[in-house]
């Protein structure tokens, strides 16, 4: 058995495993997860705040998706489900990026309920962070929803994110899925994104609001070859967090184009009543839903090239966020290590610049 397929059997016993524990539904916010985060959240601003330089651009526009103001005021509908992408550059990054939010997210200035619904779900893999009994317990309670490196799109952890997306819920994904430095990626570049966000995004009954985040200098802080001792984060770093505007208008027209295109079952009868669009686009993702299981079994996924077209979209809208602010750190000018562009093997200079020299 070649060590390929013996991975790809061993995801498919940890999903099998996960699935077979059954996914409870949405648990209420808790006290525990209410101190867990705050802690772990006022630690990260405190430290930000004392050892570096941080520079923060456009928080307004997570907080208008999320529906707070900048000094946590509530929110009292139901808000739409709020997707953040972002770059992946060092082990840190989630939490300490989150030191945006306002202090007034936390508890205990804030109700334990209103703390857990204004913080983050993310995804964590099974084999890095669940792998005892504390650590499972410590990353639940911090809104770390266990998934299976190789397990596929189609695995319970990514459908626990559906849900709390359709539940008005916060999902944040890191869509290269691996840190991103000039050590193990020397020609820079974002690594190519993964497919489960744009599964999350067009199984998800109401169409979430998707933000793109470009951090930077991260890697500062938490280098991955760094020296003895690894576990301590380094001060001195000059630090941004750039949060963009939403960027489903240009993802919606793709999703409400391959939701018309699903089959829709014919009326019961001339004296039923005709369902509305809403409800008959719902009962036909439900529907759609309901054949994934076919493709675990390794049939034709109909919905790989939308869900590539969304993912693509995603990945180059981000990338061009951060080609503004690396320019603004001037990288470019100075030839430096990029995660926005690859560099050309002639001079190690971005694409670009290398056209600049040859005149």
């Amino acid at each position: 058995m070649s060590a390929r397929n013996a991975a790809a059997k061993a995801a498919s016993r940890a999903v099998s495993k996960l699935a077979a524990g059954a996914i409870a539904p949405a648990r209420q916010a808790s006290l525990a997860s209410a101190l867990l985060i705050s802690t772990v959240s006022l630690g990260c601003k405190a430290f930000l705040r004392a050892t570096t330089t941080v520079y923060l651009e456009g928080e307004e526009n997570l907080y208008s998706a999320l529906g707070i103001k900048g000094r946590g005021g509530a929110w009292k509908h139901r808000r739409r489900g709020v997707i953040t992408i972002s770059n992946h550059n060092s082990l840190v990054d989630d939490p300490m990026m989150w030191s945006l939010l306002p202090t007034t997210t936390s508890f205990p200035f804030a109700r334990p309920w209103y703390t857990c619904a204004n913080n983050r779900w993310t995804l964590g893999a099974s084999d890095v962070m669940f792998t005892n009994a504390v650590l499972s317990k410590f990353f639940s309670l911090g809104q770390v929803i266990e998934t299976v490196r190789g397990g596929g799109i189609y695995q319970p952890g990514v459908d626990d994110a559906i849900r709390k997306v359709e539940e008005g819920g916060w999902i944040h994904i890191f869509p290269e899925g691996r840190i991103n430095q000039s050590g193990s990626n020397p020609n820079g570049g974002l690594h190519r994104f993964k497919w489960g966000v744009g599964r999350i995004i067009m199984d998800a009954e109401v169409m979430p609001e998707i933000i793109p985040i470009w951090i930077s200098g991260f890697d500062q802080i938490m280098n991955e070859e760094r020296k003895f001792p690894r576990w301590i984060p380094r001060a001195g770093a000059n630090v941004s967090i750039t949060v963009g505007k939403s960027i489903t208008p240009h993802i919606a027209p793709l999703v409400d184009a391959w939701r018309t295109g699903l089959p829709r079952q014919a009326g019961a009868s001339m004296e039923s009543t005709a369902p509305t669009k809403a409800e008959s686009d719902q009962s036909a993702l439900r529907a759609h839903q309901a054949e994934h299981v076919n493709y675990l079994s390794g049939e034709f996924d109909p919905d790989e090239s939308t869900r590539q077209e969304i993912t693509a979209i995603l990945q180059e809208r981000l990338r061009s966020m951060g080609e503004t602010v690396e320019s603004g750190e001037g990288r470019f000018a100075k030839g430096v290590w990029s995660q926005s562009r690859r560099r050309e093997s002639q001079g190690g200079l971005p694409a670009p610049e290398i056209e600049m020299a040859r005149r």
